[in-house]
């Protein structure tokens, strides 16, 4: 009887929301939740799952648009997630295989609290209300230490293909607070051989597909430019200019979102141009000369693996040493890690 109402009352409030805002016209097909499943998403009574459906109503009046495509709608629901819902640390330790909440659409979606599973269904059935094709995946995860756990992660179809999403990895556990319209996006439209490093699935469609993958989010993030040909490398170099200019000026406010706006797309060039996996003094120089004399007078350094504290480009004297243009020169150093290893980012700014 729970399901039938809620089903029907869900029915009622986005048929009523489409007449409203005219966003768009849902029926319980189109929504397409696994009947076997419902009970897994909802609450225990109608009051709560109540509550459900008028989370989901808010979101869509205040977030979602007339006007826009699957992939917007599917950034502005993971925005959404990670942004309200906080992962349930606590469950990790319990060993009763009790299903609460935080297993549920609810408890993302009103507790605010949620383990994969809880993450997974709330991306699920937000995305099916907004009109968009997914499905709930699982299978296991690898953690840090090489541990295997059962996971839960969604697909998404966009334009005739498939993706990888996994909110509750984009999600980080730690509290690390992100700008506004940012995402760490390494989970954001993935290839199944993007996540084959942490991820085992059972079943399910397979994900191939790379037309709005991470250089098209990432370039949708910082812009609100829907890309297909994005160029990240523009975004890192306008950011290294920042850089450069907050610190010229003292503006370590300017200068500190800069930075996180470059760690957060990472600081290497999608070619590599910028990256030099050694700690020979004479290639680095060489390097920052060569763009020197090329006209450039912002010149940025991405160290590799194992070189932290191994340059003398760490002294004092190293730019008088090495570097003889005359003017002003100033140097960051910008610590970062791109989750495989730790690289060192040198910006230099020039006259």
């Amino acid at each position: 009887m729970i399901k039938k109402r809620f089903t029907s009352l869900l029915l009622t409030t986005i048929l009523l929301l489409s007449s409203i805002s005219n966003i768009f016209a849902v029926n319980i097909a189109t929504i397409g939740l696994d009947p076997s499943l419902i009970a897994t998403y909802l609450a225990e009574d109608e009051s709560q799952n109540t509550e459900i459906i008028n989370v989901v109503n808010n979101f869509i009046m205040s977030h979602i648009r007339p006007n826009m495509t699957d992939f917007e709608k599917e950034i502005e629901i993971i925005k959404y997630l990670v942004a309200t819902v906080t992962y349930d640390i606590d469950e990790l330790s319990n060993d009763s295989f009790f299903i609460n909440d935080s297993y549920k659409a609810y408890g993302a979606l009103v507790n605010h609290k949620a383990v994969c599973s809880g993450y997974a269904k709330a991306f699920d059935l937000m995305a099916k209300t907004c009109g968009l094709s997914t499905t709930v995946v699982t299978g296991e995860a690898i953690n840090s230490a090489s541990q295997n756990g059962a996971h839960a992660w969604n697909r998404i179809y966009l334009d005739g293909e498939w993706y990888n999403v996994d909110v509750t990895f984009e999600d980080p556990i730690t509290n690390i607070t992100l700008q506004a319209n940012q995402l760490f996006n390494n989970y954001i439209n993935c290839t199944d051989a993007e996540f084959a490093s942490n991820h085992i699935r059972e079943t399910g469609h397979s994900c191939t597909a790379t037309k709005y993958g991470k250089n098209v989010v990432t370039y949708y993030l910082n812009t609100g430019v829907v890309d297909l040909n994005a160029n990240v490398d523009l975004l890192r170099k306008q950011y290294v200019q920042e850089i450069a200019m907050y610190s010229l000026a003292n503006d370590e406010n300017g200068k500190k979102s800069a930075i996180d706006k470059l760690l957060l797309i990472g600081a290497k060039y999608d070619n590599n141009s910028n990256f030099i996996a050694s700690n020979n003094d004479l290639e680095i120089t060489t390097y920052i000369l060569t763009h020197l004399v090329a006209g450039e007078n912002v010149v940025t350094v991405v160290t590799g693996p194992n070189t932290q504290n191994l340059f003398s480009i760490d002294s004092g004297t190293w730019l008088n040493d090495y570097i003889t243009i005359p003017g002003r020169c100033t140097m960051q150093r910008v610590f970062s890690s791109d989750g495989k290893f730790d690289t060192r980012i040198l910006i230099f700014k020039f006259g």
